[in-house]
């Protein structure tokens, strides 16, 4: 009886904290939708959070997200791995940290979430809106990623030799770097003191805001000035086409390798990033790569090894194979013959004095038949007695077998008598 009062109190107390607790979670295990009305008569705000999923090959090509469906972007997205993280992220906000940090993360409507660890969001704004949790069991773009890795990492030799892969891989590069060229001299213009006061004063975080901001900057202009970009793309693409044409693609066996290697690790890269299930990604890599290497003469072993162990059944021709077999590589060694004693390396006269029958050789050779009239009358005249000797003697057969039972059947009439 105490017992079960010490439990009915404990009950009271966790329903009582969980009851004054200033948020509400709501733990999201697979697709879900949830509506929010605003304003509310709530006044603990809603954090969502995603419970994780084990580690399984079913998760190799998972993705996960949280989507927040609102008209506009006035609102403020924390995100954390529990309740409590979320919800001082909250707090700080709502102090007016916001106004005071231009460094902060810059909310966003699509957020992929770490689909192993458990993952919290909470949305603050005046507006409706709706969360959803996606769940992507087969992510088709991490199985391309994946899939293009693989194909990268054994057709690396074939691709370090190829011209077309050459030329367009040096119009990435060259049109890449060109705009890296660019930003440096856009770099250049700005005042360095003050960049350089800002760096250490803020330290990382200045330097991450700048880059931010200078990306979104980028963004606009491309969005704004398409068709300079376009054009500009367009230039940069025929001169670095034009420069990889004058150098030629590489000859040197050192100079495949290098170009080689580059283009397995770009597909190393490219598996390992293509599932959040790292340990199986690297798994498909250790896999490929030993595959790509295994030497040749240890195949061909274990393929003798096995034959050896586990003989294929042979078949056994039947008699229309058997001649049809005799008949075609009859005629093949026939053309051959024929072809080498009407080819320069046949002593024809040398030949001709050694046979009986000189004319038939040189008919032979012309084209006609090596066999003459009587010969084919006479395997035709032996294969027909050959034929016929064989139908009488399966008939005396087929007889005999009729003549034993009709005596079977009268000694067993006898006996019955």
């Amino acid at each position: 009886m105490i017992s079960e009062l010490r439990i009915s109190v404990l009950l009271m107390l966790l329903l009582s904290e969980a009851s004054s607790l200033p948020y509400d979670i709501h733990w999201l295990g697979g697709p879900t939708t949830i509506e929010r009305e605003i304003p509310s008569s709530k006044k603990a705000i809603d954090i969502y959070c995603y419970t994780g999923t084990t580690k399984s090959l079913f998760a190799l090509w998972q993705t996960v997200k949280f989507q927040i469906r609102i008209k506009n972007d006035e609102f403020r997205q924390y995100l954390g791995s529990n309740p409590e993280d979320v919800y001082k992220e909250y707090t700080k906000d709502s102090y007016g940290w916001s106004v005071v940090n231009p460094f902060i993360k810059k909310s966003q409507k699509t957020v992929s979430i770490n689909l192993f660890e458990p993952t919290c969001m909470a949305i603050n704004t005046k507006e409706r809106h709706s969360i959803d949790l996606l769940v992507q069991r087969v992510d088709l773009w991490r199985v391309i990623l994946m899939a293009a890795g693989i194909a990268l990492i054994f057709s690396s030799k074939s691709l370090s030799g190829n011209p077309v892969f050459f030329y367009l891989c040096g119009i990435f590069i060259g049109v890449f770097a060109s705009f890296m060229v660019l930003m440096y001299y856009i770099s250049k213009m700005l005042p360095k003191r003050t960049l350089t006061y800002g760096l250490l004063i803020g330290g990382w975080t200045v330097g991450v805001y700048l880059f931010q901001q200078m990306w979104e900057n980028i963004q606009t202009l491309a969005v704004d000035h398409r068709n300079y970009v376009i054009w500009y793309t367009l230039a940069v693409s025929f001169i670095s086409f034009l420069v990889c044409y004058r150098i030629g693609p590489p000859r040197n066996q050192r100079s495949k390798n290098i170009v080689m290697w580059t283009i397995q690790c770009v597909g190393v890269l490219m598996i390992f990033f293509s599932s959040e299930y790292q340990e199986a990604s690297a798994a498909i890599i250790i896999a490929s790569m030993i595959i790509k290497y295994f030497p040749e003469s240890w195949v061909y072993r274990i393929r003798g090894y096995w034959r050896s162990r586990f003989p294929p059944a042979r078949r056994l021709l039947t008699s229309e194979e058997y001649y049809e077999q005799g008949a075609r590589e009859t005629r093949r060694a026939l053309a051959a013959l024929r072809e080498h004693c009407a080819s320069p390396d046949c002593a024809q006269w040398a030949v001709m004095l050694k046979l009986n029958d000189s004319k038939r050789f040189a008919s032979f050779v012309e084209g006609n038949s090596h066999l003459s009239d009587d010969e084919i009358l006479d395997y035709e005249s032996y294969a027909f007695s050959l034929d016929r000797s064989r139908k009488p003697s399966s008939h005396s057969t087929r007889n005999q077998l009729e003549i034993s039972d009709d005596d079977d059947l009268t000694d067993s009439d006898d006996d019955s008598a």
